[in-house]
């Protein structure tokens, strides 16, 4: 994932104004993701005491830091998440502790007690009934679980604590905010007031960068979660190679990839799937993922599951429909050997600057720049527009100087990309690296790159879909369904839409069963009887509420069982509100049920769900 940093939640809202009607369509409801699970690893506490002893050695007055608070989130779907650096020092997953580390003791110092403090919040068995069980100071023996030799109560003890060493401490060192971003995260300028109000005559001192630069190099364990986070989202990357094809929407896509991460054992994704097909293949950052993929289209997956809090951030572009068109394989070949050129060049020494001559950043650019033009005939380097690479780590984007150079035990990721808006072709391939001694190991490398493999996959996997489609509809027939059955009730489902299409009761009536007993289920209720669908759904809802109509179909299936049946398919819909012209477009899944009486085949029970809306309008 290249550029900035991903936000970690998204929501939308429903209009109130339009809910009953269009509960008849469609319920939309986006909740925001949780940003984590408790870890399902950490390292041993003697790897984090390391840390925090290395950076004692680096400052010359005491450390003050806090975890976060559990507030910073409002969402009923957040999980909490530890902050970063306050987890790189302690392997402490949980809300409302607080840090103090002093610097290594002088020969001439008379100070005493311990050089290290974990504080945490006082045991609270009404919140833990809620919650559940959290660490306290009270904990039998929570010095050897922690891996601290003082554990002490945070709202009691950790100010006194502070105001005591700020008697013979000058300096304080804690994260302050960015300056540049109009005093930083709120949860950093709330300890940075508190800290002056404990110490109003202390100077406070920035330990980021220290902290910042010791996360650049992985520990051994920290590499070991990388890698299996790496490997979960190369099981899903495959997986999506292996679904995708014209008709299924972006979400569908993340959403396979997101289950597969968590039946491995993910906690959260990396950071929000970007699925992005066609148009939004060139959009970096694109979070709709509401798109409709058809055939044709290029898709970009960058998407990339936590393990353990470290995050794997991989991508890939793949043909919608399994084979590559020339221009598009044209530009992913250059995007290929772009990476290519760079990867061969990675070792430690060289950097992502663009200010020498040891750039791993200036090779990639110098091959896109030099291969292939745009359809003016003007060269590509200007639609390679985002750095080749960042560190990965407890953060998508972990810290790291661009013109630092590379050391062995960094993971950075390799990411040249194409973007040409004007054809609605966008191209990224993004791989997870680990600098050695000698050079680099690939950690993505059994994913494949090369656009021949690609196809392959994917070609395999449409002809299991299409056998996997044959032996279903021979299943079908073998329960009764025959080919004439299954053709009528198709011809019905034509002529269902067409009624809906023209508000047409009548029609209506060549389709469905005129019975007091079949019912249509909607997302906020159902009609019984005929007469009640004709009124409510026909004549209210399709021709009072809209002006113009259009209801479409795809990926209809039908099984026949004796005299009954079912069929299934997604449905597109859109139309025009008749009170002010504005458009509505929405989709969903349909089940419906017909009887076969007197030798005629008839509609009676429809049951269907809404899916996000894609229109501009978000009512439904």
């Amino acid at each position: 994932m290249s550029g900035r940093l991903w936000p970690m939640g998204s929501r939308s809202l429903l209009n109130s104004a339009t809910l009953t009607v269009c509960g008849l369509l469609s319920l939309v409801c986006l909740a925001a993701s949780a940003q984590a699970q408790e870890r399902r690893e950490r390292e041993p506490n003697s790897v984090y005491a390391e840390r925090r002893a290395k950076l004692a050695s680096q400052v010359d007055g005491p450390i003050a830091l806090w975890g976060y608070t559990g507030r910073e989130e409002v969402s009923q779907t957040n999980v909490f998440e530890q902050e970063e650096n306050f987890y790189y020092l302690t392997g402490h997953n949980e809300e409302g502790a607080g840090l103090l580390i002093l610097p290594p003791a002088k020969a001439a110092s008379t100070a005493s007690g311990p050089r290290e403090t974990l504080f945490l919040p006082a045991k609270n068995p009404q919140k833990e009934k809620w919650n559940g069980v959290r660490k306290s100071p009270s904990d039998p023996g929570i010095e050897a679980r922690t891996g601290f030799a003082s554990v002490k109560q945070f709202d009691t003890d950790f100010r006194s604590t502070i105001e005591n060493l700020a008697k013979t401490n000058p300096t304080f060192c804690t994260i302050l905010p960015y300056q540049k971003e109009l005093g930083g995260y709120p949860h950093e300028k709330e300890v940075v007031d508190w800290l002056q109000l404990a110490a109003p005559q202390a100077k406070l001192k920035d330990v980021r960068a220290q902290i910042g630069a010791m996360r650049q190099i992985k520990s051994p364990g920290e590499i070991a979660f990388l890698k299996e986070a790496i490997d979960l989202t190369l099981d899903s990357h495959l997986e999506a190679m292996k679904l995708t094809h014209p008709g299924l929407y972006e979400y569908q896509v993340a959403a396979k990839m997101v289950e597969v991460h968590a039946w491995g054992g993910s906690e959260a994704e990396g950071y929000a799937p970007i699925v992005g097909a066609g148009p939004n293949s060139t959009a970096l950052h694109y979070d709709k993922l509401s798109r409709k993929i058809e055939d044709g289209d290029i898709v970009v997956m960058d998407v990339g599951a936590q393990y353990s809090g470290y995050s794997a951030d991989i991508t890939r572009t793949i043909p919608a429909n399994g084979k590559f068109t020339p221009r598009q394989r044209e530009i992913y070949e250059i995007v290929l050997g772009a990476q290519n050129a760079a990867l061969a060049a990675l070792k430690p020494g060289m950097d992502f600057c663009n200010k020498n001559g040891k750039s791993v950043q200036k090779i990639a650019y110098a091959y896109v720049d030099t291969h292939g033009k745009d359809l003016h005939g003007k060269s590509l380097g200007p639609y390679f527009i985002h750095g080749l690479g960042h560190h990965i780590g407890l953060n998508v984007h972990d810290p790291g100087d661009h013109c630092a150079p590379f050391q062995p035990g960094m993971v950075i990721t390799i990411e040249p990309g194409i973007y040409i808006p004007e054809e609605n072709l966008g191209v990224r391939i993004e791989d997870d690296v680990l600098i050695t001694e000698s050079g680099h190991k690939l950690l993505s490398e059994r994913l494949p790159r090369d656009p021949d493999e690609i196809e392959k996959i994917m070609a395999a996997a449409a002809a299991r879909r299409a056998k996997r489609e044959k032996d279903e509809t021979h299943e079908n027939n073998s329960s009764a369904e025959t080919s004439a059955d299954s053709s009528v009730i198709r011809s019905l489902i034509e002529k269902y839409a067409k009624s809906v299409d023209a508000a047409d009761t009548a029609l209506a009536a060549e389709v469905w069963l005129d019975s007091p007993d079949v019912s249509f289920i909607h997302p906020l209720g159902h009609e019984h009887g005929f007469e009640q669908i004709k009124q409510n759904v026909y004549t209210r809802l399709m021709g009072e509420t809209f002006s113009e109509r259009k209801l479409s179909f795809h990926d209809v299936s039908v099984h026949v069982y004796g005299d009954a049946a079912r069929a299934e398919f997604y449905w597109d819909f859109a139309a025009k509100f008749r009170k002010d012209g504005a458009p509505l477009a929405t989709h969903g899944r349909e089940t419906q049920l017909y009887q076969k009486l007197d030798g005629r085949w008839r509609l009676v029970h429809v049951h269907y769900s809404g899916m996000p809306v894609t229109a501009e309008r978000q009512g439904f």
